[in-house]
């Protein structure tokens, strides 16, 4: 049984520096009800007005610390601007190569736990509050999606490098779903070489120049 981490779960175990295998998995009992054509993101829409709306400090910080990093990627010239394009354009690289590497000097973890922290940010309040399993049964999140298709990876391979999870976030978001805080935010954690190893229990950790 496998499971990745949802994003919004995850966004949590990183806020919380949780280091369980356990706290990390999923229940194959959610991702085995989502329907492979999901292709809507309204749990995701939902997640971000609930944290706007109840936690607007945190928002707002969260996304001067995503806009902090991307500045960091085009810096160092691992994108090549800051369109949706540029990071189809890296991702397309990593899936195809594990090995691929980024270079950044930013720690996009500390700077999320440190805001998570001052503005007292709680992640499973929040996931009780939206109530996944009514989007789950209508198919409208993406982020479940994305969890079933890592499994079933699993299965086949076991396991789901690097390059795998590059492909997976290709095939499961679009630009629409990367304009939202938290879905940027598993992007980058995914891409920042010096992210919380949490995040990478089952995804190999970026290497960096």
């Amino acid at each position: 049984m496998f499971s990745l981490v949802s994003f919004e779960y995850a966004n949590i175990l990183f806020t919380m520096k949780i280091s369980s295998i356990f706290l990390i998995l999923i229940p194959l009992f959610y991702t085995s009800k989502i329907a492979s054509q999901v292709t809507t993101n309204t749990y995701e829409v939902a997640v971000n007005e609930s944290i706007k709306i109840n936690d607007p400090e945190y928002y707002t910080g969260l996304i001067k610390i995503l806009d902090g990093f991307q500045k960091e990627l085009f810096t160092r010239n691992s994108i090549a601007d800051t369109t949706y394009n540029s990071y189809v354009h890296l991702l397309n690289q990593i899936s195809k190569d594990s090995t691929f590497e980024v270079t950044s000097n930013y720690a996009i973890g500390d700077s999320v736990q440190k805001l998570a922290k001052r503005f007292n940010y709680n992640g499973l309040k929040q996931m009780k509050t939206i109530g996944l399993a009514k989007y789950m049964q209508n198919n409208k999140a993406k982020s479940m999606l994305l969890n079933q298709k890592a499994g079933e990876v699993y299965k086949e391979k076991g396991g789901v490098s690097r390059a795998d999870y590059a492909q997976l976030l290709l095939d499961v978001y679009d630009e629409n779903d990367f304009q939202l805080p938290t879905i940027r935010l598993q992007l980058f954690r995914f891409i920042d070489p010096n992210s919380d190893g949490v995040f990478y229990m089952y995804v190999g950790k970026p290497t960096q120049k």
